[in-house]
C-alpha cells in the first residue's frame, strides 16, 4: 500500500480534484481543464492508483486507523514522540547507556540526523566515555572505541495487537547490526520485526529458554530499500517484508502493550572506516489498529 499511500499526498492527485472543482468561466479554460485531466488519467501511475482502488487490499487498508506516523520531514528527531536514549535511561537515571555485551557506546542524539525526510542513526569508530549496563555489577563508567545511536517511542506510544511497519535502508557493515524491534517493561518479550546483522534475524524472544527467532544469512538481502512490518493480533503475528509474510508465530504472544525501537550497534570488535561510518535509515514509521 506504499503507493497509494504515497499518490493520495502526491501533486497529481491533488491537480486532479483541483481541476474537477474549479469553476472555468472561459471556453477556453473548460477545453484545457478537460486535456489535462485526459492526461492524468491515462498516466501509468493513475490507472495503477485506480485499479488499487479496486482490490482487496485497498478494502483492508480502509479498515486500519492510523495511530502513530513519522515521516521525518522536520530538521530533528521530534522529541514529543522519540526518545534518543533507552526508555529505562530516560526514567530511572535521566541520561542514556549502553549494554556491556555490547562494543559501542550509545550517545545522546549525537549519531542521530534528520536529512532528506530520513531518521539517519550512524555508527562511527570513535573514542567515548559511557555509562554501560553490566548483569553483575549495574551501571558502571566504559570506555568504547564505537559510537551509535537508538531511538524508541516508550514514552509518547505503546500499542497491543495492529500493523507496525516502516521503509528502512541499510547497508552491511562488518559487525555491525541495524535493528527494528518493540519491547514493553521488561527485557522481555523482546519482537524482533527486522535485525539484519550477520544474519536476519526476524522473531520472539521471551527470555533465554523461549526464542523464537528465525535467522538466515544477511547475504539474502541486498543493500537498499525494504519495507518491513508485523501484523499482530490475539491468535498471531505475521513478519512482512516488502508486503510478503516471511515468517508466522503463534505461540507465547506478547499480553501488553509494546512500544517502538529502532537501534544500530556494534556486535563484535571490527573497524569501521571514518568515511564509511555505517548509516541506517528509517524513511517513514506507521503504526495502525483495525476499526
Amino acid at each position: 500500500m506504499e503507493f497509494f499511500r504515497e499518490f493520495s499526498k502526491g501533486n497529481l492527485l491533488k491537480e486532479y480534484e483541483e481541476l474537477e472543482k474549479a469553476r472555468h468561466t472561459s471556453k477556453e479554460e473548460q477545453r484545457n481543464a478537460k486535456i489535462r485531466i485526459k492526461e492524468i488519467t491515462q498516466s501509468e501511475s493513475w490507472k495503477k492508483y485506480e485499479k488499487l482502488k479496486k482490490s482487496s487490499a485497498f478494502a483492508s487498508y480502509l479498515k486500519l486507523e492510523t495511530t502513530f506516523e513519522d515521516d521525518f520531514n522536520g530538521e530533528k528527531v521530534d522529541e514529543n514522540k522519540w526518545l534518543t536514549k533507552f526508555f529505562w535511561g530516560e526514567t530511572l537515571l535521566g541520561k542514556g547507556y549502553s549494554h556491556s555485551e555490547e562494543f559501542h557506546n550509545y550517545t545522546e542524539g549525537e549519531n542521530l540526523e534528520v536529512k532528506n525526510s530520513n531518521l539517519i542513526i550512524r555508527t562511527s569508530e570513535e573514542e567515548s566515555t559511557s555509562l554501560s549496563w553490566n548483569k553483575k555489577y549495574g551501571f558502571l563508567s566504559r570506555k568504547s572505541g564505537f559510537t551509535s545511536g537508538i531511538v524508541n517511542t516508550g514514552k509518547s506510544f505503546r500499542q497491543q495487537y495492529g500493523r507496525f511497519e516502516a521503509k528502512i535502508s541499510f547497508k552491511h557493515t562488518d559487525g555491525v547490526y541495524n535493528a527494528f524491534w518493540m519491547v514493553g517493561n521488561s527485557a522481555s518479550p523482546h519482537l524482533n520485526i527486522f535485525k539484519v546483522s550477520q544474519n536476519l534475524e526476524l522473531g520472539l524472544i521471551n527470555g533465554p529458554k523461549e526464542n523464537n527467532q528465525s535467522k538466515v544469512s544477511r547475504l539474502l538481502l541486498k543493500e537498499g530499500s525494504y519495507i518491513v512490518g508485523i501484523d499482530w493480533n490475539k491468535k498471531e503475528i505475521k513478519w512482512l517484508l516488502n508486503g510478503t509474510v516471511v515468517k508466522k508465530t503463534t505461540t507465547n504472544l506478547p499480553d501488553s502493550p509494546l512500544y517502538l525501537v529502532f537501534s544500530s550497534g556494534v556486535y563484535k570488535n571490527t573497524s569501521i572506516k571514518a568515511k564509511e561510518s555505517n548509516e541506517f535509515l528509517i524513511d517513514w514509521v506507521r503504526c495502525f489498529k483495525t476499526n
